[in-house]
Protein backbone atom coordinates (compact mmCIF):
# COMPACT_ATOMS: atom_id res chain seq x y z
CA UNK A 1 0.00 0.00 0.00
CA UNK A 2 3.25 2.45 0.63
CA UNK A 3 4.14 1.81 -2.74
CA UNK A 4 1.19 2.38 -4.18
CA UNK A 5 0.86 5.62 -2.75
CA UNK A 6 4.59 6.26 -3.41
CA UNK A 7 4.29 5.17 -7.32
CA UNK A 8 0.59 7.80 -7.00
CA UNK A 9 2.50 10.68 -5.24
CA UNK A 10 5.44 10.19 -7.66
CA UNK A 11 3.34 10.24 -11.48
CA UNK A 12 1.41 13.49 -9.45
CA UNK A 13 4.76 15.61 -9.08
CA UNK A 14 5.78 14.31 -12.74
CA UNK A 15 2.26 15.55 -13.83
CA UNK A 16 2.48 18.74 -12.06
CA UNK A 17 5.96 19.61 -12.92
CA UNK A 18 5.48 18.65 -16.88
CA UNK A 19 2.71 21.08 -16.69
CA UNK A 20 4.34 23.70 -15.10
CA UNK A 21 6.94 23.18 -17.90
CA UNK A 22 4.12 23.58 -20.64
CA UNK A 23 2.76 26.24 -19.12
CA UNK A 24 6.18 28.49 -18.77
CA UNK A 25 7.07 27.63 -22.24
CA UNK A 26 3.57 29.22 -23.55
CA UNK A 27 4.00 31.86 -21.52
CA UNK A 28 6.96 32.85 -22.67
CA UNK A 29 6.48 31.94 -26.45
CA UNK A 30 4.04 34.70 -25.86
CA UNK A 31 6.10 37.06 -23.94
CA UNK A 32 3.59 36.99 -21.01
CA UNK A 33 6.50 37.25 -18.47
CA UNK A 34 8.07 40.13 -19.22
CA UNK A 35 7.20 43.75 -19.20
CA UNK A 36 4.84 44.98 -22.27
CA UNK A 37 3.55 48.45 -22.90
CA UNK A 38 0.17 48.89 -24.69
CA UNK A 39 -0.50 51.01 -28.21
CA UNK A 40 -3.17 51.03 -30.35
CA UNK A 41 -3.97 52.07 -33.92
CA UNK A 42 -6.74 51.61 -36.40
CA UNK A 43 -7.52 50.34 -39.47
CA UNK A 44 -10.18 50.67 -42.24
CA UNK A 45 -9.14 46.58 -43.35
CA UNK A 46 -8.15 43.50 -40.89
CA UNK A 47 -8.56 41.06 -43.74
CA UNK A 48 -5.76 38.05 -42.30
CA UNK A 49 -5.46 39.60 -39.07
CA UNK A 50 -6.76 38.24 -35.53
CA UNK A 51 -6.28 38.39 -32.02
CA UNK A 52 -2.82 37.22 -31.16
CA UNK A 53 -0.77 38.02 -34.29
CA UNK A 54 3.01 38.84 -34.15
CA UNK A 55 3.97 42.65 -33.64
CA UNK A 56 7.67 43.21 -35.12
CA UNK A 57 9.91 45.98 -34.80
CA UNK A 58 12.37 45.92 -37.17
CA UNK A 59 12.54 42.62 -37.47
CA UNK A 60 12.02 40.92 -33.81
CA UNK A 61 8.82 39.67 -32.86
CA UNK A 62 8.04 42.10 -29.69
CA UNK A 63 4.61 41.32 -28.66
CA UNK A 64 0.76 40.38 -29.86
CA UNK A 65 -2.52 41.92 -30.68
CA UNK A 66 -4.06 41.74 -27.53
CA UNK A 67 -7.55 42.64 -29.00
CA UNK A 68 -9.38 44.12 -32.08
CA UNK A 69 -12.09 46.24 -31.51
CA UNK A 70 -15.18 46.41 -34.09
CA UNK A 71 -16.41 49.62 -35.27
CA UNK A 72 -20.13 50.62 -34.26
CA UNK A 73 -20.68 52.15 -37.96
CA UNK A 74 -19.91 52.17 -41.72
CA UNK A 75 -17.67 54.80 -41.71
CA UNK A 76 -15.45 53.84 -38.43
CA UNK A 77 -12.12 51.60 -38.63
CA UNK A 78 -11.12 48.51 -36.56
CA UNK A 79 -9.19 49.36 -33.48
CA UNK A 80 -6.56 46.98 -32.58
CA UNK A 81 -4.67 46.76 -29.13
CA UNK A 82 -1.23 45.87 -29.29
CA UNK A 83 1.25 44.29 -26.52
CA UNK A 84 5.21 45.59 -27.15
CA UNK A 85 7.81 44.75 -24.97
CA UNK A 86 8.79 47.15 -22.75
CA UNK A 87 12.58 47.23 -23.49
CA UNK A 88 11.85 48.32 -27.46
CA UNK A 89 9.85 51.05 -26.10
CA UNK A 90 12.94 53.35 -27.33
CA UNK A 91 12.46 53.00 -30.94
CA UNK A 92 9.06 53.67 -30.86
CA UNK A 93 8.18 57.40 -31.83
CA UNK A 94 5.33 59.77 -31.94
CA UNK A 95 5.58 59.15 -36.18
CA UNK A 96 6.30 55.25 -36.17
CA UNK A 97 4.31 53.99 -38.61
CA UNK A 98 2.32 50.39 -38.10
CA UNK A 99 1.73 48.12 -41.66
CA UNK A 100 0.47 45.13 -42.12
CA UNK A 101 2.62 42.45 -43.73
CA UNK A 102 2.57 38.95 -44.70
CA UNK A 103 5.23 36.22 -43.59
CA UNK A 104 6.52 35.18 -47.43
CA UNK A 105 4.00 35.60 -49.84
CA UNK A 106 0.69 33.23 -48.37
CA UNK A 107 1.79 33.26 -45.00
CA UNK A 108 0.46 34.54 -42.10
CA UNK A 109 -0.03 38.45 -41.31
CA UNK A 110 1.51 40.48 -38.99
CA UNK A 111 1.97 44.04 -37.70
CA UNK A 112 4.91 46.09 -38.25
CA UNK A 113 5.82 48.98 -36.09
CA UNK A 114 8.28 51.09 -38.39
CA UNK A 115 10.81 52.87 -36.06
CA UNK A 116 10.20 56.82 -36.04
CA UNK A 117 12.81 59.45 -37.05
CA UNK A 118 15.56 60.47 -33.99
CA UNK A 119 14.18 63.90 -33.86
CA UNK A 120 10.72 62.51 -32.84
CA UNK A 121 9.60 62.27 -29.23
CA UNK A 122 9.21 58.96 -27.71
CA UNK A 123 5.63 57.66 -28.29
CA UNK A 124 3.87 57.39 -24.83
CA UNK A 125 2.42 54.07 -23.34
CA UNK A 126 -1.77 53.80 -24.46
CA UNK A 127 -1.21 56.05 -27.48
CA UNK A 128 -2.00 55.61 -30.67
CA UNK A 129 0.39 54.93 -33.57
CA UNK A 130 -0.38 56.05 -37.41
CA UNK A 131 -1.09 52.75 -39.98
CA UNK A 132 -1.07 52.92 -43.30
CA UNK A 133 -3.64 50.78 -45.17
CA UNK A 134 -2.63 47.35 -46.35
CA UNK A 135 -2.78 47.47 -50.71
CA UNK A 136 -5.92 45.26 -52.16
CA UNK A 137 -4.55 43.50 -55.52
CA UNK A 138 -8.51 43.44 -56.36
CA UNK A 139 -9.08 47.04 -56.40
CA UNK A 140 -5.63 47.66 -58.80
CA UNK A 141 -6.94 45.05 -60.91
CA UNK A 142 -10.56 46.49 -61.23
CA UNK A 143 -8.89 49.53 -61.93
CA UNK A 144 -6.79 48.17 -64.62
CA UNK A 145 -9.54 46.61 -66.60
CA UNK A 146 -11.44 49.70 -66.58
CA UNK A 147 -8.56 51.53 -68.36
CA UNK A 148 -8.03 49.39 -70.78
CA UNK A 149 -11.89 49.56 -71.39
CA UNK A 150 -11.97 53.48 -72.12
CA UNK A 151 -8.23 53.05 -74.18
CA UNK A 152 -10.63 50.27 -76.24
CA UNK A 153 -13.30 52.98 -76.55
CA UNK A 154 -11.26 55.49 -77.48
CA UNK A 155 -9.20 54.08 -79.90
CA UNK A 156 -12.46 52.76 -81.79
CA UNK A 157 -13.51 56.09 -81.97
CA UNK A 158 -10.60 57.52 -83.40
CA UNK A 159 -11.08 54.76 -86.54
CA UNK A 160 -14.72 55.47 -86.38
CA UNK A 161 -13.39 59.22 -87.56
CA UNK A 162 -10.95 57.75 -89.85
CA UNK A 163 -13.34 55.81 -92.05
CA UNK A 164 -16.00 58.81 -91.58
CA UNK A 165 -13.40 61.14 -93.46
CA UNK A 166 -12.63 58.37 -96.33
CA UNK A 167 -15.61 58.12 -96.82
CA UNK A 168 -16.07 62.22 -97.18
CA UNK A 169 -12.64 62.08 -99.48
CA UNK A 170 -14.01 59.72 -101.95
CA UNK A 171 -17.26 62.05 -102.80
CA UNK A 172 -15.37 64.85 -103.07
CA UNK A 173 -12.85 63.39 -105.32
CA UNK A 174 -15.77 61.95 -107.96
CA UNK A 175 -17.72 65.24 -107.79
CA UNK A 176 -14.44 67.19 -109.21
CA UNK A 177 -13.51 64.91 -111.50
CA UNK A 178 -17.25 65.05 -113.04
CA UNK A 179 -17.18 69.05 -113.33
CA UNK A 180 -13.67 68.79 -114.90
CA UNK A 181 -15.11 66.23 -117.57
CA UNK A 182 -18.60 68.64 -118.07
CA UNK A 183 -16.25 72.01 -118.78
CA UNK A 184 -13.88 69.76 -121.50
CA UNK A 185 -16.73 68.81 -123.19
CA UNK A 186 -18.19 72.55 -123.63
CA UNK A 187 -14.85 74.10 -124.74
CA UNK A 188 -14.40 70.85 -127.32
CA UNK A 189 -17.49 71.72 -128.67
CA UNK A 190 -16.95 75.97 -128.67
CA UNK A 191 -13.53 74.73 -130.56
CA UNK A 192 -15.07 72.52 -133.62
CA UNK A 193 -17.39 75.38 -133.90
CA UNK A 194 -14.95 78.20 -134.89
CA UNK A 195 -12.70 75.64 -136.80
CA UNK A 196 -15.89 74.86 -139.01
CA UNK A 197 -16.72 78.67 -140.10
CA UNK A 198 -13.44 79.46 -140.85
CA UNK A 199 -12.88 76.19 -142.82
CA UNK A 200 -16.31 77.63 -144.44
CA UNK A 201 -18.73 75.37 -144.21
CA UNK A 202 -22.50 75.51 -143.33
CA UNK A 203 -24.28 78.78 -143.41
CA UNK A 204 -22.07 81.00 -141.61
CA UNK A 205 -18.59 80.11 -144.06
CA UNK A 206 -20.88 80.74 -147.07
CA UNK A 207 -21.27 83.92 -145.45
CA UNK A 208 -17.56 84.50 -145.48
CA UNK A 209 -17.32 84.02 -148.75
CA UNK A 210 -19.34 86.97 -149.71
CA UNK A 211 -16.73 90.13 -149.50
CA UNK A 212 -19.63 92.91 -149.18
CA UNK A 213 -20.03 91.32 -145.71
CA UNK A 214 -17.16 89.67 -144.95
CA UNK A 215 -16.27 92.63 -142.79
CA UNK A 216 -19.65 91.73 -140.76
CA UNK A 217 -18.81 88.05 -140.91
CA UNK A 218 -15.64 88.69 -139.30
CA UNK A 219 -16.65 91.29 -136.89
CA UNK A 220 -19.30 88.70 -135.95
CA UNK A 221 -16.75 85.98 -135.50
CA UNK A 222 -15.08 89.00 -133.73
CA UNK A 223 -18.23 89.41 -131.50
CA UNK A 224 -18.39 85.27 -131.10
CA UNK A 225 -14.87 84.52 -130.00
CA UNK A 226 -15.07 87.54 -127.58
CA UNK A 227 -18.28 85.89 -126.39
CA UNK A 228 -16.45 82.49 -126.56
CA UNK A 229 -13.63 84.22 -123.93
CA UNK A 230 -16.21 85.10 -121.95
CA UNK A 231 -17.88 82.15 -121.48
CA UNK A 232 -14.76 80.34 -120.50
CA UNK A 233 -14.26 83.11 -117.59
CA UNK A 234 -17.36 82.30 -116.89
CA UNK A 235 -17.03 78.71 -116.90
CA UNK A 236 -13.46 79.06 -114.85
CA UNK A 237 -15.18 81.29 -112.66
CA UNK A 238 -18.34 78.88 -111.90
CA UNK A 239 -15.47 76.25 -111.58
CA UNK A 240 -13.07 77.84 -109.00
CA UNK A 241 -16.75 78.71 -107.27
CA UNK A 242 -18.04 75.17 -106.96
CA UNK A 243 -14.38 74.34 -105.78
CA UNK A 244 -14.80 77.02 -103.03
CA UNK A 245 -18.18 75.60 -102.07
CA UNK A 246 -16.68 71.72 -102.05
CA UNK A 247 -12.98 72.91 -100.38
CA UNK A 248 -15.08 75.22 -97.61
CA UNK A 249 -17.68 71.69 -96.57
CA UNK A 250 -14.88 69.51 -96.78
CA UNK A 251 -12.55 71.85 -94.54
CA UNK A 252 -14.73 71.75 -91.92
CA UNK A 253 -16.23 68.05 -92.18
CA UNK A 254 -12.16 67.47 -91.84
CA UNK A 255 -12.03 70.13 -88.67
CA UNK A 256 -14.71 68.00 -86.91
CA UNK A 257 -13.11 64.79 -87.60
CA UNK A 258 -9.39 66.25 -86.57
CA UNK A 259 -11.16 67.89 -83.58
CA UNK A 260 -12.22 64.70 -82.35
CA UNK A 261 -9.20 63.14 -82.98
CA UNK A 262 -7.48 65.54 -80.82
CA UNK A 263 -9.82 65.01 -78.24
CA UNK A 264 -9.24 60.70 -78.60
CA UNK A 265 -5.32 61.27 -78.58
CA UNK A 266 -5.81 63.86 -75.03
CA UNK A 267 -8.04 61.18 -73.56
CA UNK A 268 -5.28 58.21 -74.29
CA UNK A 269 -2.50 60.32 -73.55
CA UNK A 270 -4.63 60.76 -69.62
CA UNK A 271 -5.40 57.03 -69.45
CA UNK A 272 -1.71 56.31 -70.23
CA UNK A 273 -0.61 58.85 -67.56
CA UNK A 274 -2.87 57.14 -65.02
CA UNK A 275 -1.99 53.51 -65.70
CA UNK A 276 1.50 54.79 -65.31
CA UNK A 277 0.70 56.13 -62.03
CA UNK A 278 -0.63 52.85 -60.66
CA UNK A 279 2.43 50.88 -61.81
CA UNK A 280 4.78 52.94 -60.44
CA UNK A 281 2.28 53.06 -56.97
CA UNK A 282 2.74 49.38 -57.08
CA UNK A 283 6.05 48.60 -57.69
CA UNK A 284 7.92 51.74 -57.18
CA UNK A 285 9.79 52.25 -54.24
CA UNK A 286 8.10 52.61 -50.37
CA UNK A 287 8.53 55.14 -47.57
CA UNK A 288 11.62 53.61 -46.91
CA UNK A 289 13.29 53.44 -50.21
CA UNK A 290 12.84 49.68 -50.84
CA UNK A 291 11.42 48.70 -53.97
CA UNK A 292 9.31 46.00 -55.11
CA UNK A 293 12.19 43.88 -55.80
CA UNK A 294 14.30 44.37 -52.37
CA UNK A 295 11.16 43.14 -50.67
CA UNK A 296 10.28 40.42 -52.67
CA UNK A 297 13.95 39.16 -52.05
CA UNK A 298 13.91 39.48 -48.47
CA UNK A 299 10.54 37.80 -48.65
CA UNK A 300 12.25 35.10 -50.58
CA UNK A 301 14.56 34.63 -47.41
CA UNK A 302 12.57 34.80 -44.94
CA UNK A 303 10.43 31.98 -47.24
CA UNK A 304 14.09 29.81 -46.66
CA UNK A 305 14.62 30.55 -43.03
CA UNK A 306 11.32 29.26 -42.26
CA UNK A 307 11.53 25.83 -44.53
CA UNK A 308 14.52 25.49 -42.14
CA UNK A 309 12.71 25.87 -39.35
CA UNK A 310 9.98 23.46 -40.62
CA UNK A 311 12.40 20.85 -41.55
CA UNK A 312 14.12 21.25 -37.59
CA UNK A 313 10.24 20.64 -36.33
CA UNK A 314 9.12 17.51 -38.60
CA UNK A 315 12.87 15.64 -37.48
CA UNK A 316 12.44 16.89 -34.02
CA UNK A 317 9.05 15.27 -33.93
CA UNK A 318 10.36 11.84 -35.52
CA UNK A 319 12.68 11.32 -32.60
CA UNK A 320 11.05 12.10 -29.62
CA UNK A 321 7.77 13.92 -28.54
CA UNK A 322 9.17 16.66 -26.77
CA UNK A 323 12.25 16.65 -28.87
CA UNK A 324 14.91 15.92 -26.35
CA UNK A 325 16.34 12.82 -28.46
CA UNK A 326 16.48 15.15 -31.60
CA UNK A 327 18.83 17.27 -30.27
CA UNK A 328 21.17 14.74 -28.26
CA UNK A 329 21.07 13.38 -32.24
CA UNK A 330 22.31 16.56 -33.70
CA UNK A 331 24.53 17.54 -30.59
CA UNK A 332 23.50 21.23 -30.16
CA UNK A 333 20.69 23.53 -29.37
CA UNK A 334 18.26 25.90 -31.90
CA UNK A 335 20.21 28.93 -31.24
CA UNK A 336 17.37 30.73 -32.53
CA UNK A 337 14.93 30.19 -29.79
CA UNK A 338 18.34 30.68 -26.79
CA UNK A 339 18.45 33.71 -24.94
CA UNK A 340 21.37 35.75 -25.48
CA UNK A 341 22.59 35.68 -21.52
CA UNK A 342 22.30 31.41 -21.46
CA UNK A 343 24.55 32.02 -25.30
CA UNK A 344 27.10 34.03 -23.02
CA UNK A 345 26.71 31.65 -20.25
CA UNK A 346 27.42 28.16 -22.29
CA UNK A 347 30.46 26.64 -23.20
CA UNK A 348 30.82 27.84 -26.98
CA UNK A 349 30.95 31.40 -25.56
CA UNK A 350 33.56 30.84 -22.89
CA UNK A 351 35.74 28.65 -24.26
CA UNK A 352 36.60 30.58 -27.39
CA UNK A 353 37.73 28.00 -30.20
CA UNK A 354 41.31 28.92 -31.91
CA UNK A 355 39.32 28.72 -35.38
CA UNK A 356 37.04 31.22 -34.21
CA UNK A 357 37.43 34.03 -37.31
CA UNK A 358 36.82 37.45 -35.98
CA UNK A 359 35.61 40.18 -39.12
CA UNK A 360 36.26 44.05 -38.40
CA UNK A 361 32.99 45.93 -39.60
CA UNK A 362 34.91 48.44 -41.78
CA UNK A 363 36.10 45.47 -43.65
CA UNK A 364 32.35 44.18 -44.20
CA UNK A 365 29.73 46.79 -44.27
CA UNK A 366 29.17 50.11 -46.19
CA UNK A 367 26.30 52.15 -45.01
CA UNK A 368 23.86 54.09 -47.32
CA UNK A 369 22.03 57.39 -47.41
CA UNK A 370 19.00 56.34 -44.98
CA UNK A 371 21.45 55.11 -42.43
CA UNK A 372 21.12 51.65 -43.18
CA UNK A 373 24.19 49.00 -43.71
CA UNK A 374 24.80 47.00 -46.69
CA UNK A 375 27.32 44.14 -47.11
CA UNK A 376 30.22 45.39 -49.71
CA UNK A 377 32.53 43.40 -52.36
CA UNK A 378 35.07 43.83 -50.27
CA UNK A 379 32.98 42.25 -47.29
CA UNK A 380 31.97 38.95 -49.34
CA UNK A 381 35.95 38.61 -49.65
CA UNK A 382 36.82 39.05 -45.75
CA UNK A 383 33.73 36.53 -45.16
CA UNK A 384 35.21 34.06 -48.15
CA UNK A 385 38.64 34.01 -46.62
CA UNK A 386 37.50 33.46 -43.27
CA UNK A 387 35.48 30.34 -44.54
CA UNK A 388 38.86 29.08 -46.02
CA UNK A 389 39.78 28.71 -42.57
CA UNK A 390 37.67 26.41 -41.45
CA UNK A 391 38.65 22.84 -42.30
CA UNK A 392 35.10 21.66 -43.10
CA UNK A 393 31.81 23.90 -43.18
CA UNK A 394 29.24 21.36 -44.85
CA UNK A 395 27.29 19.48 -42.25
CA UNK A 396 28.77 21.24 -39.24
CA UNK A 397 26.74 24.12 -37.33
CA UNK A 398 28.33 27.61 -37.66
CA UNK A 399 27.60 30.27 -35.48
CA UNK A 400 26.94 34.18 -36.30
CA UNK A 401 27.49 36.33 -33.70
CA UNK A 402 27.07 39.99 -34.51
CA UNK A 403 28.34 42.72 -32.54
CA UNK A 404 28.19 46.17 -32.81
CA UNK A 405 28.94 49.43 -29.72
CA UNK A 406 26.56 51.96 -30.26
CA UNK A 407 25.59 54.15 -27.06
CA UNK A 408 22.32 52.54 -26.88
CA UNK A 409 21.34 49.14 -25.83
CA UNK A 410 18.35 48.63 -28.16
CA UNK A 411 20.52 49.92 -30.74
CA UNK A 412 22.93 47.34 -30.31
CA UNK A 413 21.23 44.49 -30.04
CA UNK A 414 19.45 45.52 -33.90
CA UNK A 415 22.37 46.68 -35.42
CA UNK A 416 24.15 43.20 -34.29
CA UNK A 417 21.53 41.62 -34.98
CA UNK A 418 21.11 42.96 -38.65
CA UNK A 419 25.21 42.56 -39.13
CA UNK A 420 24.62 38.56 -38.47
CA UNK A 421 21.49 38.42 -40.81
CA UNK A 422 23.19 40.17 -43.05
CA UNK A 423 26.59 37.63 -42.73
CA UNK A 424 23.90 34.44 -42.76
CA UNK A 425 22.15 35.39 -45.74
CA UNK A 426 25.40 35.71 -48.05
CA UNK A 427 26.80 32.15 -46.83
CA UNK A 428 23.56 30.43 -47.10
CA UNK A 429 23.11 31.72 -50.94
CA UNK A 430 27.01 31.68 -52.30
CA UNK A 431 27.99 28.61 -50.39
CA UNK A 432 24.63 26.54 -49.98
CA UNK A 433 24.28 26.01 -46.48
CA UNK A 434 21.25 24.93 -44.65
CA UNK A 435 19.45 27.15 -42.59
CA UNK A 436 19.38 24.24 -39.87
CA UNK A 437 23.10 24.31 -40.02
CA UNK A 438 23.55 27.96 -39.34
CA UNK A 439 22.26 30.33 -36.33
CA UNK A 440 22.95 33.96 -35.42
CA UNK A 441 23.50 35.81 -32.04
CA UNK A 442 23.13 39.59 -31.60
CA UNK A 443 26.42 40.08 -28.86
CA UNK A 444 25.80 43.79 -28.49
CA UNK A 445 29.48 44.79 -28.08
CA UNK A 446 30.88 42.59 -25.47
CA UNK A 447 32.94 39.43 -26.85
CA UNK A 448 33.94 36.70 -24.74
CA UNK A 449 36.33 37.91 -21.90
CA UNK A 450 38.99 35.06 -23.03
CA UNK A 451 38.85 36.68 -26.67
CA UNK A 452 41.76 39.29 -25.74
CA UNK A 453 39.10 42.42 -26.54
CA UNK A 454 36.92 44.56 -24.45
CA UNK A 455 34.61 45.47 -26.99
CA UNK A 456 34.24 44.33 -30.89
CA UNK A 457 33.08 46.45 -34.13
CA UNK A 458 31.78 43.49 -36.91
CA UNK A 459 30.95 39.91 -36.88
CA UNK A 460 32.75 36.47 -35.59
CA UNK A 461 32.28 32.95 -36.85
CA UNK A 462 32.12 30.17 -34.95
CA UNK A 463 32.39 26.76 -36.27
CA UNK A 464 31.46 24.21 -33.54
CA UNK A 465 32.69 20.84 -36.25
CA UNK A 466 35.53 22.90 -35.94
CA UNK A 467 36.02 23.12 -31.54
CA UNK A 468 34.94 19.16 -31.28
CA UNK A 469 37.74 18.06 -33.57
Amino acid sequence: MKNQNLLLGILTTGALALFAAGLFLIGNQHKAFTHHVVFYTNFQNVEGLAKGAQVTVDGMIVGEVESIQVPSGPGQKFRLKMNVDDRLHGLIRGDSLVTVETEGLVGDKFLVIHDGSEHASEAPAGSTLQSQEQLEMSKLLEQAQGIMKQTSTAIDEVQGNLNDLRAHLDVTLDTATSTIRNVNGVVNNVNGVVTDVRSGKGTVGMLLEDKATAADVRQSVANVRQTTATLNGSSTRIDSLLAEVQSRQLLGKMDDTLSNTKSATQNLNQISQQVNTTLKSAFGEDQYGEDAGTNLEQSLTNINQATGNMADDTEALKHNFLFKGFFKHRGYDDLDDLPVEQYRAGEIFRNVPESRQWIPASSLFSTNADGSEVLTTQGRHSIDAAIGQFKEIYGQPLIIEGYDPSDSESVELIRSRRRAVLVQTYLQLHYHLLPKNTAIVALGSTPPTNAGKSTFDGVSLVSIGERNK
